[in-house]
């Protein structure tokens, strides 16, 4: 039997209870304490799409920040700051961040193509058993600037697989598969409403 199917694996790791707590408490008390958020530019191997997961982050994450989510592009403006940042910061790299940005949070995200084995298109060639994935990982890491500590990481795999067997009739059909790129961009945005929906009420 031919057959293609995508999954969605999403991991979160140390401290995103914690995370998302934050998160929370900061939108239901903004009017006491307003806290300041700021994305840095995404980071991945494939600078064809890295504009659509930056893009695509930005934009889910402001449904959760509000206004409180600033973009770091617009920070430099007026602000002395490095023109690249760097994944895994240290201690050092945090205060500098902190004092330059004025921010309280600084949320990093990675994306990489793991691989493009099945393509967009994909034909049953009828020579016997036929498999290949396309694959992609997105990393969301969180830092709280004014302790210098991670408060949130998470991770989401998604791969799309074609197969197929010399049973099959469906040799010379084309399966149109979601190539590794798009899958990263959906990744990213399942992976955000992932702390929406387990944020505290």
């Amino acid at each position: 039997m031919k057959k293609f199917t995508t999954y969605f694996q999403l991991s979160f790791y140390a401290h995103v209870a914690e995370g998302n707590t934050i998160i929370y408490s900061i939108l239901v008390n903004n009017s006491i304490l307003v806290k300041k958020w700021v994305l840095n530019r995404t980071e991945s191997n494939s600078k064809k799409f890295d504009n659509e997961l930056y893009d695509a982050s930005y934009e889910q994450f402001k449904k959760i920040l509000g206004d409180s989510l600033l973009d770091m592009n617009t920070l430099r403006m007026d602000k002395l700051i490095s023109p690249k940042i760097g994944f895994e910061l240290n201690s050092t790299e945090l205060e500098t961040l902190k004092r330059n940005t004025d921010c309280d949070f600084l949320i990093n995200i990675r994306g990489n193509v793991i691989s493009n084995g099945a393509g967009t298109v994909s034909f049953d060639s009828g020579n016997g058993y036929y498999s290949a994935s396309n694959q992609s990982s997105v990393s969301i890491m969180i830092y709280d600037l004014n302790t210098g500590e991670i408060i949130s990481s998470s991770q989401a795999m998604a791969k799309a697989t074609s197969e197929n067997s010399h049973f099959d009739n469906y040799k010379g059909v084309p399966s149109i598969n979601s190539s590794a790129e798009t899958l990263m961009v959906k990744a990213v945005k399942k992976l955000i409403k992932k702390y929406d929906k387990n944020r505290l009420d």
